[in-house]
């Protein structure tokens, strides 16, 4: 027993060293998870109205803190879309930042840039798959050829090479990703400098 006495005196002298948290702090400690269940709640109901929900902590010095813990969970949200679910999931992240943010002039334009990126993401995506995809296909012709040279091969090459498309066309989309991810991340930072 004194042995987990002596624990917790540790540990009650480690946090009287770092000091009392500041009222700042202990608002912001409060108020982010709310902000963060507010966020999730707007993106995945779609009538839910967050302005109205925002609106109740108005005048209570809360709104701004609130309004962090939404805005992480919307730029989480942003992502190169993989699927058109994705996009409308960002598309819905991007419209709840609309709502939180006060200087909407300087968050529509890099809205628009992050709109413009990812148009231009789907549209790279689909050209280096398609180019990926015939030059694949031109490779397992030639393979087919060679392997219907070879006496008692009954082997489909399709389904031997399927698992090599897919590893392949992997390790491209990633390269591509990449690219595409560093832009988008700098352009969440710049959000999270306007007020």
């Amino acid at each position: 027993m004194s042995e987990m006495k002596s624990a917790r005196e540790k540990a009650m002298e480690r946090v009287e060293k770092l000091g009392k948290l500041t009222e700042d702090e202990i608002k912001r400690f409060e108020c982010v998870p709310v902000g963060n269940k507010l966020a999730s709640r707007y993106l995945q109901e779609a009538d839910f109205n967050l302005d109205a929900e925002l609106t109740r902590y108005k005048g209570t010095g809360l709104r701004k803190y609130i309004a962090q813990g939404a805005q992480e969970i919307f730029l989480h949200n942003i992502s190169l879309p993989q699927s058109e679910r994705d996009k409308q999931v960002t598309k819905r992240a991007m419209t709840g930042l609309r709502i939180i943010k006060e200087n909407k002039n300087q968050l529509e334009t890099i809205l628009d840039r992050i709109t413009n990126l990812l148009n231009y993401y789907e549209q790279a995506r689909q050209q280096t798959y398609s180019q990926f995809k015939k030059g694949f296909e031109t490779k397992l012709q030639e393979n087919n050829q060679t392997l219907q040279k070879q006496p008692g091969n009954t082997i489909p090459l399709e389904v031997q090479l399927q698992a090599q498309f897919q590893a392949e066309w992997h390790k491209l989309n990633s390269q591509l990703n990449a690219q595409y991810e560093k832009v988008l991340e700098e352009h969440k930072q710049q959000i999270q400098k306007i007020g």
